[in-house]
């Protein structure tokens, strides 16, 4: 199949093929109502360990999803298999598990036709990314790696991604984006460091930057010391932010606060954050990763969740909305029908401050830096209690400056306490793809009193 140009770009299929097949789906559909969302990936990666590339790898995926209604009677299926005897397969079991569903009382039938943005988001360079460009990068990082003794490991991937929802109601949309997605860890025998960069266009993703970032926290955090468990002023990188921010988005949905289950619930004391911060969903932003509806093809709508400190409203989805009686903010997730997630924020940004990192560190006296966070997990989404573990990087400061490395820590947290207790803002921001598809962006932060509950011995 010959690629499809849209707007300059070299896409995989198109638009134009992905509503023929889709088309083709409905009709094999006749007599039920049916939504149809067809999925399409070009994905490439480079993997490398041991300061050596081991893999190259392209996998291209088209993939075909059907959610039928019969008298309320909701059922779903998915295939990769194409081929017409294929799809009328698929229909003929989507069919047989609609009839032996219960019916929904609450399923509000699927989507009219809408007006939704179509943001810009593919980027040529991304995808005329190579094999030999991915390598390059890799080779700068593994070389400066073993020139110092150390041992870089990672993967980096570029990828190209289309998504477009149909059915009988006249419903159309379509989407596609480009993304490149590159971590590394660097590590010694009792040290590592991490190093991490997400965007849709490749040519951002800067080796020079990565490399010395990574190699440089491995080199700092040798022979780390232990530290007591207790309460510390802590300064939190962009990466630890954004897992807290991914956590405390899964409660910012509408489902949950109908069944009393998250933060945002109705009847409950409402936390108050600290006033420098603001949370919103946004998936038209280009400088996240933009998805401009949700897996109805309801336009995703802009939703401020936190406001100078102030808790607002969560997403929704149509389903969930009626219940509240308001208008769908475009955040069903895809499958949630069926394993009751409710609506999901994909597109979560917290607002930079004014502070440089640096800043933050001269002006702490003792603290804790933190790199990232590893293995959370949530232990009460309505009290948003966390818990994991430090990464890659995590250091004693004393006196305005980082003096030793420290053994990785367990913290068990309240997030909305850990947000009241912000002081200080970064004034830059790191993006990070997100268990939706979608993309994170958030600063760096100051907290004082956060609670470390254990210790490791590495």
């Amino acid at each position: 199949m010959k690629p499809t140009s849209i707007t300059g770009a070299k896409v995989a299929f198109g638009e134009t093929h992905l509503q023929s097949l889709a088309a083709r789906v409905l009709a094999f559909a006749r007599g039920m109502d049916a939504q149809v969302t067809v999925m399409a990936h070009t994905s490439h990666l480079t993997r490398f360990a041991n300061n050596q590339v081991h893999q190259h790898m392209c996998e291209q995926d088209l993939s075909v999803e059907v959610e039928v209604a019969v008298e309320g009677r909701l059922a779903l299926c998915r295939t990769n298999d194409t081929s017409e005897s294929g799809l009328r397969q698929l229909i003929a079991q989507v069919r047989h598990l609609a009839l032996v569903q219960p019916p929904d009382p609450h399923f509000p039938g699927f989507a009219k036709a809408a007006v939704y943005a179509r943001p810009a988001a593919l980027k040529q360079t991304t995808l005329a990314f190579s094999p030999q460009d991915r390598a390059n990068v890799v080779k700068h990082v593994c070389g400066g790696a073993e020139r110092v003794g150390l041992v870089a490991s990672g993967a980096f991937a570029t990828g190209l991604h289309e998504v477009a929802i149909a059915n009988h109601h006249g419903l159309w949309a379509y989407h596609a984006h480009t993304l490149a997605d590159f971590n590394t860890v660097v590590m010694s025998d009792d040290s590592s460091g991490w190093a991490a960069v997400t965007d849709l266009d490749a040519s951002l993703v800067c080796k020079e930057a990565l490399a010395e970032e990574a190699i440089d926290k491995a080199l700092r955090s040798r022979r780390p010391v232990s530290l007591e468990p207790g309460h510390y002023t802590v300064i939190l990188e962009e990466y630890a932010v954004l897992d807290l921010l991914q956590y405390l988005g899964m409660g910012a949905n509408a489902q949950r606060v109908l069944e009393g289950r998250s933060f945002m619930a109705r009847g409950t004391a409402t936390p108050v954050l600290h006033p420098g911060i603001s949370i919103w969903d946004d998936g038209l932003d280009p400088t996240g990763i933009p998805i401009p509806f949700d897996a109805e093809g309801m336009p995703r709508q802009k939703v401020q969740l936190v406001d100078a400190g102030r808790i607002l409203a969560p997403v929704t989805d149509r389903r969930s909305a009626e219940r509240l009686g308001c208008s769908s903010s475009g955040h069903r997730s895809r499958g949630s029908e069926f394993f009751g997630s409710g609506p999901q924020a994909a597109n979560l940004f917290m607002a930079p401050g004014t502070h440089s990192k640096q800043a933050m560190l001269e002006s702490t006296e003792r603290g804790i830096w933190v790199t990232r966070f590893h293995y959370c997990n949530q232990l009460d989404t309505k009290q948003t209690l966390l818990t994991g573990m430090t990464r890659d990087g995590t250091f004693l400061i004393e006196d305005g400056r980082l003096t030793k490395p420290l053994q990785n820590m367990r913290f068990t947290h309240r997030i909305t306490d850990a947000l009241q207790r912000v002081d200080l803002i970064g004034n830059t921001t790191k993006l990070e793809r997100n268990y939706f598809d979608g993309g994170n962006r958030a600063p760096a932060l100051r907290i004082h009193d956060f609670r470390f509950s254990g210790r490791t011995t590495f």
